[in-house]
């Protein structure tokens, strides 16, 4: 007879039921690895861009729906050894879409672009253009471009002097509302080495005073930072207001705090808030383990890219680095709808799937090959089925399209934002989703919109949550200005509007120019 204590019996149940998880987890495993797939549909959906060896160059991508046709479009910047125009591809419906940067004016035909931004600048609910130019050549000056969005998707041009004047090699390109008063400011990188620019050079900053009237600053730590590469606008610290995270081929990593106005910045130490590894080229943030902050993935210049996590008051812990990735940044998105973040590299020959609490594993495999040079990776469901396709803009061979062609059961919810002055995105706004009934309590996920993240990627405005088996939940957006909007059993697989309209009923203000 077999005799044993209490103790015994507790470590034996352990055992059993940890074996259990374990062979759970690896049937989860290979479920998912069934059910999620993904096509390179580039060239059938007509979104290459030229071929030629002389006609290459894809850097930045950025997603929005700028016709307000409820598809999203796709801008790619390019840049290489000779002057070229810039791509906008008007998307199609049917995984297809028209090269029409042209006839919508907005092709930008100069010296090459590496940043850009889908932005609402004046509040009037479609996505204009701000588009930094970054060599100069002797029939197309170095300044960077605005263009306004008529409201059919076809555009003007109205770079105001201020930018005019400034001739500098930009990078990257952010616009957020830096001083709460409800619209969109800019800051543009210049250079790409930071610390190993020349010492004169400057960031452009601009102060918006509505109606496409700006104001440049020329002081501050935002203009003065030695940024080189990719910015974000992100509220790493969770104090509400938003701030900038540049990166710096050369240096430390610029980390500029929010103190609460436009010219009230602060410029910190990396090690001062955990962060012990250089950016060369681009930072993503996301709430990756679905506590409500912003975790951080950097990409460095020996192929790695490093994860920390948020402590929840602004500083971080380091977790693990990936070895041998490709591209300039991450790009993080819920691709297989199970409610957490996952990650794909840009251009990378592999996703990296969540397990819900921060940790990644190897996931399925990419159809990258013959990608020459990946530099910048954005996400949207270009065909409105409810997962995540993406782009990635490729220097030395075609762009790339890549189609999700998930098979499973999941769920999800799409939602669309408007702030309380009108603003199409709501940049800054967090939305956060939790299971029906228990507003303020365990999180299914939370999204920050952002105008660009990582290198030179902007993923569509509208946020994308996977809901797993759910069929309803609830949803909270608080926008910058501190408002905030509540949205009960929203039904699952649709695209809600939510705007920072006092009734929280999401219709819209008149809009006003």
């Amino acid at each position: 007879m077999w005799n044993t204590n209490s103790t015994t019996i507790e470590i034996l149940i352990m055992l059993t039921r940890l074996s259990v998880a374990s062979s759970l987890s690896v049937f989860c495993t290979e479920v998912c690895f069934s059910q999620l797939a993904f096509s390179d549909i580039t060239v059938t959906a007509g979104t290459s861009g030229p071929t030629a060896k002389d006609g290459l160059g894809g850097h930045g991508v950025m997603f929005a729906d700028v016709d307000k046709d409820g598809l999203a479009d796709l801008y790619i910047t390019m840049i290489f050894s000779k002057p070229m125009p810039d791509l906008f591809f008007r998307n199609l419906g049917n995984n297809t879409f028209a090269n029409e940067g042209a006839p919508r004016r907005i092709a930008d035909f100069d010296g090459g672009s590496h940043g850009a931004c889908w932005a609402d600048l004046d509040n009037d609910g479609d996505y204009d253009l701000v588009n930094g130019t970054t060599w100069d050549s002797p029939d197309y000056p170095n300044h960077n471009n605005i263009f306004r969005n008529n409201g059919n998707g076809t555009f003007t041009e109205v770079t105001p002097l201020c930018m005019r004047e400034r001739r500098e090699g930009t990078r990257g390109v952010i616009c957020f509302d830096a001083d709460k008063d409800g619209d969109l400011d800019i800051f543009c990188v210049s250079g790409w080495k930071g610390s190993g620019d020349t010492p004169g050079e400057r960031n452009e900053i601009y102060e918006n005073k509505g109606n496409f009237s700006f104001v440049a600053l020329k002081s501050g730590p935002l203009y003065e930072c030695p940024a080189g590469q990719g910015a974000s606008d992100t509220d790493y610290d969770g104090d509400g207001d938003i701030d900038v995270i540049a990166c710096n081929r050369d240096g430390d990593l610029n980390i500029l705090r929010n103190n609460g106005g436009f010219n009230s910045f602060t410029r910190i130490d990396p090690a001062s808030i955990g962060i012990r590894h250089r950016a060369y080229s681009g930072v993503t943030t996301a709430d990756l383990d679905s506590d409500g902050d912003l975790d951080m993935i950097l990409v460095d210049a020996d192929d790695a890219g490093h994860l920390y996590n948020n402590d929840g008051d602004g500083t971080f812990s380091f977790v693990r680095s990936f070895f041998k990735v490709d591209g300039y940044m991450a790009g993080l998105a819920d691709i297989d709808n199970d409610d957490d973040l996952d990650l794909v590299f840009a251009g990378d020959k592999k996703a990296y799937l969540n397990d819900g609490s921060g940790v990644f594993a190897i996931g399925p495999a990419i159809p990258v090959s013959g990608i020459n040079d990946p530099r910048a990776i954005a996400f949207a469901d270009i065909d409105n089925d409810g997962d995540l396709d993406f782009a990635v803009g490729v220097k030395r061979s075609r762009n790339w399209l890549v189609r999700n062609d998930y098979t499973g059961k999941n769920n999800w919810l799409k939602v669309r934002l408007v702030s309380p002055g009108g603003q199409a995105g709501a940049f800054g706004a967090k939305t956060y989703v939790y299971p029906t009934g228990q507003t303020g309590g365990t999180l299914l996920g939370m999204r920050e919109s952002q105008s660009n993240c990582g290198y030179l990627g902007q993923n569509d405005p509208v946020m994308h949550f996977g809901l797993g088996h759910r069929t309803c939940v609830d949803v909270v957006v608080m926008f910058v200005d501190g408002t905030k909007t509540t949205r009960y059993r929203v039904a699952a697989n649709q695209t809600v509007l939510i705007t920072g309209a006092p009734d929280g009923t999401g219709k819209l203000r008149e809009a006003t120019k």
